[in-house]
């Protein structure tokens, strides 16, 4: 047990740097994150003034079981959780193909997969300072200063963190298979684009997965899709039963297995293939 302790300390020692190497790089870059976090926010409010304005123009005060505010919530911790789980592991694999850095960094004595996972956590713990927490605090208070309504209560905060802990694991581990596809395809720059869109249309960022019809939404409810932004925000506005929670984080673990599994298999297959076309 005490070796197993002092092998996970000597692994963090190690991939921390890469941890701690993202985030100055977040911060050395500040004004492309600036921009990037003011063209994202010009998004949610252009979908903030659509959805305010179906609403408006509705002779119901509740669609699909969300009212205006839900509907408001719903929209800002989207922008706040696919903000947290996103990663850029097929970007960082993209251009380590065609830079052709990608040869030195597999031989070096560090494990590949992992130390990428260690970078996309430095964007987490970045994205959760700025912007998660300020946007969710003005969120909070506006909320309350303009319908009266709290947050969460503090168990629903503290699932909704641990099922967003599980959509980043199954966005690392989908964007990772996804990325190995630059082994084979060189530049992918704009299937990453692609993949972007249908993402936000999958994961619930763009429309509730509630708007959907029935039959559709009960596929998704098996789709790792749903559980790498829809099911978090779900569980933060309270519109599952306490039962529904811990099944649907169910299948977020599920799936975590079953993506590490796909990852790993992929991997080998790829490694392969590398040393096949070096000689």
């Amino acid at each position: 047990m005490e070796q197993k302790k002092q092998s996970l300390r000597q692994k963090f020692r190690i991939y921390k740097p890469f941890t701690v190497c993202r985030i100055q790089e977040q911060l050395a870059y500040k004004w492309s994150f600036y921009l990037f976090i003011f063209s994202s926010l010009f998004c949610v409010f252009v979908v903030y003034y659509l959805w305010k304005a179906i609403y408006n123009s509705s002779s119901s005060a509740t669609i699909n079981g969300f009212t205006l505010n839900e509907m408001i919530v719903y929209i800002f911790m989207s922008f706040i959780t696919s903000n947290l789980v996103r990663v850029g592991v097929t970007r960082d694999i993209g251009n380590e193909v065609v830079e052709g850095t990608i040869a030195m960094n597999l031989i070096k004595p560090i494990h590949y997969q992992t130390r990428l996972f260690f970078s996309s956590l430095g964007n987490l713990l970045f994205r959760f300072l700025v912007p998660g927490i300020p946007v969710w605090l003005i969120l909070t208070i506006c909320q309350y200063q303009t319908a009266g309504q709290l947050p969460p209560s503090p168990f629903t905060i503290l699932l909704y963190l641990l099922s967003a802990i599980l959509s980043f694991g199954i966005m690392f581990l989908f964007d990772f298979c996804f990325g190995l596809l630059a082994f084979y395809t060189t530049y992918i720059w704009g299937l990453n684009l692609a993949k972007q869109a249908v993402l936000s249309f999958l994961t619930g960022q763009l429309i509730p997965l509630a708007f959907f019809p029935t039959s559709v939404q009960k596929i998704f409810e098996f789709l790792p899709f749903a559980s790498m932004n829809y099911t978090p925000v779900m569980i933060y506005l309270n519109k599952m039963p306490g039962e529904r929670v811990f099944f649907s984080m169910g299948v977020q673990l599920v799936w975590l297995v079953i993506l590490y599994l796909v990852a790993h298999g992929l991997w080998k297959r790829v490694t392969k293939r590398i040393t096949i076309l070096g000689g």
